[in-house]
Formats: C-alpha cells, structure tokens, sequence
C-alpha cells in the first residue's frame, strides 16, 4: 500500500486518480483549491506559502508517492492573450509543477526512495493552434520532468511522466471530438496500475485512444 498525494482532485483526472488508488487498496490525501475536509490539503498550488504548507503536509502524513495533477488550461488565438493570462497560465503550469516537484523530490531523496508521477499532456509533442502557451508551458514541464529524471538516478526516486490525449473533462467539453476523448477513469486505471508496478521502471507514458493520431 502506497501513500499517495495527489493535487486538482476536485473533479476530472484528479477525482478519478483519487477514487482509483482508494479502490485498489492505497491511502489517498486528496489535495483540493477549497474544501472543508479534515486531513485533505487544501490551497491554491500557485500560492508560494502552498509549498510550505505542501512539505509538511508530506512529512506529517509520510507520504511516498506523488501524482502532480493539479494544472490549468486556456484556448484562444495567440492575440488574445493578457499578460496577465499569460504570467497566470506560467505560474500555473511551470512554475508551481516546478516547485512542488522539487519539494517532492528533496522529500523522497532523503527517504531513499519515493515516486513522482507527472501528469503533463501530448500538448508537448503535438502543439496545436489556438493553444500556444499551454503547450509552452507543456513543452516547458517537459523539459524540466526530463532532466530531473537524470539527476536522479541512483537515488530511489522514480519520476514518471504521463502525457495523455484528450481527456473527457470540464476542460475539453467545448473542444472538438469531445465524445471521442478518453474517459478519465481509463485512464485512472491505466496510471493506478503503473504505480502497483513491482519491478522495472517505466519513465514515460503515452496514453491515446486506439484510433487517435494526434491530440484531440
């Protein structure tokens, strides 16, 4: 039984991926932007006091495994941006990720062990128009998981990234193809089922559906 955090429970991937570790047998600590839950981590992951409160959070409930799942994304023609958007969606999807990783990882390294599954999408890999800075910020996450999972080998910390297509959630409702998409919980199951993994170690995983060429 494994010791999951898991961030953006409040609904989509983050709901299934909590309900899933529970169904099979793992402790879950949800991590939601509001709730009046005892023992749930609660706060907005772009918020620099959240780190902190994030690290204790960790050491109190002896935590081993982290999902980063919490993100944000925007459409719109790349004119239509604010600055103001644009510095949110960063802060949002680069700088915070980074942040929590890196506070995961110093957990887990002085632990000897611990696993990171990062939750980025095929925005990396197949950028699309309309989308430009989410996929920079995915790009960006990208290259970030990548190297940390260099530094650390040799250290017990496993960090694996999941880049899913679409995803049926209030995310993708308004996209094209919505009915299309992938169910959350499959992919749930499919994430769950990496992390029950006893031997060999999986750095990457791409989850698509059957007929799906590129990101819908």
């Amino acid at each position: 039984m494994r010791r999951i955090v898991i961030t953006g429970c409040g609904g989509g991937l983050g709901e299934a991926l909590m309900d899933e570790a529970r169904d099979v047998g793992h402790k879950v600590f949800p991590h939601y932007r509001r709730s009046d839950e005892p023992r749930v981590l609660t706060g907005s992951i772009t918020d620099y006091s959240f780190v902190d409160k994030f690290s204790e959070y960790m050491k109190i409930h002896n935590i081993d495994t982290f999902i980063n799942n919490a993100g944000q994304y925007l459409g719109g023609s790349v004119e239509s941006y604010s600055e103001h958007q644009i510095k949110h969606l960063i802060d949002t999807n680069i700088t915070a990720q980074i942040l929590l990783m890196q506070t995961a990882y110093k957990r887990f390294k002085s632990m000897g062990g611990g696993l990171i599954i990062n939750i980025n999408s095929l925005a990396y890999q197949q950028p699309s128009a309309n989308e430009t800075i989410y996929c920079a910020t995915k790009f960006a996450l990208k290259g970030f998981s990548k190297a940390l999972q260099m530094e650390a080998i040799g250290t017990g910390v496993e960090i694996i990234d999941v880049h899913p297509g679409g995803i049926q959630t209030n995310m993708t409702r308004d996209r094209k193809g919505f009915e299309s998409m992938m169910r959350p919980e499959d992919v749930a199951a499919y994430i769950i089922d990496t992390v029950d993994r006893d031997s060999g170690y999986i750095n990457e995983i791409v989850l698509r559906k059957r007929n799906e060429s590129r990101r819908s």
